[in-house]
């Protein structure tokens, strides 16, 4: 085909190359950076302007970070460290502050000067990234003197580096605001964040972390652990009954870098070693892992048999590494100039040379301790054995189980309901609680790519058992059967049935309960499952939506809102009290309810410190409305005479100076009267200011309340911003029948392909090794035999339960 002839549509040639410039590359792929828009990614931008602080402690400068989550979901993080270089670079003809905070693998951690000789953020994007995915970012650093201050937003700088007031104090704050055009949510989670901070202040012994939440409630928490991993390891054993009084630490220091490691065994039957490579959590291990297990296996057989313990008297005779391991609580960490990390994420350390270094301080060390402890060791050896046995009494049962299944077929559960296809990248699993919930999803399912397996009540708590008597449990051999993989050491994930294995339960406590035991077991005897993406939790809808003679299921809040709204915002009459139209659009709506999120949030955390009434009546006076950012600005809004259309006369009836003013308010429209005290501290207080800041964007946007909505013949009217988005969601919902969901068994069979089966309509969450600490923690408390962590746990949540059915 001659070049003239071509269809221009598919050409490609030097025009349609495009190259991004500056940080505009992060915008456009943010996932590259950050893994995901998600829930994940979102946290991810606190982390990586902690570990930044971080960074300076593990170097010696900083002894304290303070992470403070804002009522609009800001975030600022402080540190006492030496503050970002704000001298100008030659070359760049920028401040170094700017250029760190706008071109990526930018940073001190490259060079071979002051900089950093450890430090986890290797690829130098860190707080770039977070500048570029940031509505708004401030940096303050204290530094050579003196205050300097820069803003920026979505990664641009809104003026120069500005030189402010002087201080003997040094560090860096950092403040920023997820940018809503960039993540599917922005609200923190403040449990994610507790467990991230307090590993990082584990693992970075006296250095003290806080987290301070100004939402709602309110809630600060201190992390300072001066015995370092060895706090860690005892923090882990909480829930567990330890073998020994104290933990075993040990550490050492070479060219090839430093090594810490802390462990302690206890009575519980699962092993929990955690390895870390310069604070990131190696999970897929790498040659520290390697170094400590094999010098572990080896110390602990060499050791029983000097003390001639029963078993291992025999030359041959030897107790394998996963016997040796079982109720271990581990914490291996090292700290390296020039890791070697396999692949992007981190999760696996290549270094060879610290395999020897960790296996030299543990042959060493541990050899010692034993030595010195010899009734301890002798306990642990005997925990080695006992298991050892249980492991040969597992591996019987296997083979009778597999001799059994030869005779009878081909040795899969009675009652798993198979697929047809045997690929097993599109086959699905689909566990199924009770034999009803079973029914329905066998009659509901794709037979050609989807399996299921309905379990019998609740299967057994592998956190309390070992594993030949795990093995022996029928509902635990149907699903090992059915996934095909194996356990322990047997496991073998090329022979996995189904790519997909799906934990399907009510949305009540008994399907909570069964959920929970059936990861427990995956987690802890087939995590390479979880590992590899193949687990999920099937995602049932919260509300059955009636309009007509449609039926339609919703599984989220947000969700429900856009439905009931999606064909009638622009048939929504909204005008302010001085008849201004708010014409509403779905971008209007959206930018409106971000808005007034970050409003409801600064306005909660005033009523918090001030009290309900005197904030509703800031709301609904002319204060926020005439945007008096300062004491003295409102003590003139209070001052002067009434004006026509405003909601309230005013008059000042005392006046402390400097301390408080009370005010006298008549409404105008019924003449209800109202005393309100108003101290000087609510004017000055942040919170205020930025409650009238995001008020003034919601006026231009929106107008002044009172408001009247109207959608047809219907009518309601809005006193405040609040109320507004209340009154246009009412009328939304009229004439809709609208009822919370329960349960699977609500539903036939059509409904469960529709809503949780079928995977154009359904919503799965994936499980994820991300925090295996944490897991292993929760784990641990909630299925152990130890009660007290469990209640203190449930006694500390109660309050957050929203929706509980019994």
């Amino acid at each position: 085909m001659a070049a003239d002839d071509r269809n221009p549509a598919q050409s490609y040639d030097a025009a349609d190359i495009t190259v991004l410039e500056g940080l505009e590359a992060v915008r456009k792929r943010p996932g590259m950076y950050i893994g995901s828009t998600g829930v994940r990614g979102l946290h991810h931008l606190v982390y990586e302007v902690v570990d930044n602080s971080v960074d300076e402690a593990l170097a010696g400068h900083a002894t304290a970070v303070d992470v403070t989550i804002h009522p609009d979901d800001s975030i600022t993080v402080v540190d006492n460290g030496r503050g970002i270089p704000v001298a100008m670079m030659e070359k760049e003809g920028k401040p170094a502050i700017e250029v760190v905070l706008t071109v990526l693998h930018a940073g001190g951690k490259f060079g071979d000067g002051g900089g950093y000789k450890v430090s986890g953020g290797l690829h130098g994007v860190g707080v770039s990234v977070v500048n570029a995915l940031s509505e708004m970012l401030e940096v303050t650093v204290r530094r050579d003197g003196f205050t300097w201050r820069q803003t920026y937003e979505r990664g641009a700088p809104q003026g120069p580096l500005v030189k402010g007031e002087p201080t003997k104090e040094s560090g860096t704050t950092i403040t920023f605001r997820p940018d809503a055009e960039i993540f599917e949510a922005t609200e923190y989670d403040f449990a994610t964040l507790e467990q991230r901070l307090r590993e990082t202040a584990f693992l970075t012994a006296g250095l003290s972390i806080s987290l301070t939440d100004e939402r709602a409630e309110g809630r600060r928490i201190d992390f300072m652990y001066e015995g370092g991993i060895s706090d860690f390891v005892a923090y882990m054993n909480e829930s567990k009954e330890p073998i020994g009084k104290k933990v075993v630490y040990f550490t050492t220091e070479s060219d090839e870098g430093n090594v810490e490691v802390a462990m302690q065994w206890n009575t519980t039957y699962q092993e929990s070693i955690h390895s870390f490579a310069n604070n990131i959590n190696t999970h897929e291990g790498g040659s520290h892992l390697s170094g400590f297990r094999s010098a572990l296996t080896r110390t602990l057989n060499a050791w029983a048999r000097r003390q001639t313990v029963p078993m291992l008297r025999e030359k041959d005779e030897n107790l394998s590494g996963e016997d040796v391991r079982e109720g271990l609580t581990a914490v291996i960490s090292v700290k390296l100039a020039d890791p070697q990390f396999e692949g992007q994420t981190k999760t696996k350390l290549g270094n060879p040379g610290i395999e020897g270094l960790v296996q030299s301080v543990v042959n060493e060390k541990l050899g010692e301790f034993l030595e010195e402890n010899p009734k301890e060791g002798r306990a642990i050896v005997m925990k080695a054995i006992s298991a050892s046995q249980a492991r040969a009494a597992a591996r019987k049962a296997r083979d009778l189980t597999r001799r059994k299944s030869v005779l009878g077929g081909a040795g899969l559960p009675g009652k798993l309901a198979d697929c047809s296809v045997r690929d097993p990248s599109l086959a699905e699993l689909f566990i199924v609680e009770g034999d009803s919930a079973g029914g329905s999803a066998k009659q509901g399912r794709d037979r050609n790519t989807q399996a299921v397996l309905p379990l019998r009540g609740k299967i057994l708590n592998v956190e309390k058992s070992r594993i030949d008597k795990v093995l022996k449990n029928e509902e635990i051999q149907a699903l090992i059967k059915a996934i095909g993989t194996g356990v322990r050491d047997e496991f073998n994930i090329e022979q996995a049935r189904y790519h997909k294995i799906i934990l399907m339960t009510d949305a009540d406590v008994d399907g909570a309960h069964i959920r929970t035991l059936a990861l427990t077991l995956l987690f802890r005897e087939m995590p390479e499952l979880i590992d590899a993406g193949y687990i999920y939790i099937a995602k049932p809808p919260l509300y059955k939506l009636k309009q007509g003679n449609q039926e339609r299921y919703i599984e989220k809040e947000g969700e429900l809102e856009e439905i009931l709204l999606g064909d009638k915002l622009e048939k929504l009459d909204v005008v302010d009290r001085n008849g201004r139209p708010f014409k509403l659009t779905e971008t209007r709506w959206q930018r409106y309810t971000r808005l007034l999120k970050q409003y409801e949030g600064w306005s909660s955390a005033l009523r918090a410190e001030f009290g309900h009434d005197v904030v509703l009546f800031l709301e609904e006076s002319s204060l926020l409305d005439e945007g008096a950012m300062t004491a003295d600005a409102a003590l003139e809004v209070l001052s002067r005479e009434g004006v026509e259309g405003e909601p309230f006369e005013l008059t000042i009836v005392d006046r402390q100076p400097g301390v408080s003013v009370t005010v006298r308010a008549v409404e105008t429209k019924t003449g209800l009267a109202r005393t309100h005290l108003l101290p000087r501290a609510l004017f000055e207080a942040n919170e205020y200011r930025q409650l009238v800041r995001v008020h003034g964007q919601l006026l231009e946007l929106a107008g002044r309340a009172p408001f009247t909505v109207a959608l047809g013949e219907d009518r309601d009217d809005a006193l405040s911003f609040e109320a507004l988005r209340g009154a246009v969601r009412g009328l939304a919902e009229k004439r809709v029948q609208l009822s919370r969901f329960k349960g699977l068994g609500e539903m036939n069979p059509e409904q469960l392909r529709e809503t949780t089966m079928d995977p154009e309509s359904r919503t799965l969450a994936q499980v994820t090794m991300d925090d295996a600490t944490a897991a292993d923690q929760l784990f641990s408390m909630l299925m152990g035999d130890v009660v007290e962590p469990r209640r203190a746990f449930i006694e500390e949540n109660a309050r957050q339960v929203a929706n509980l059915d019994v």
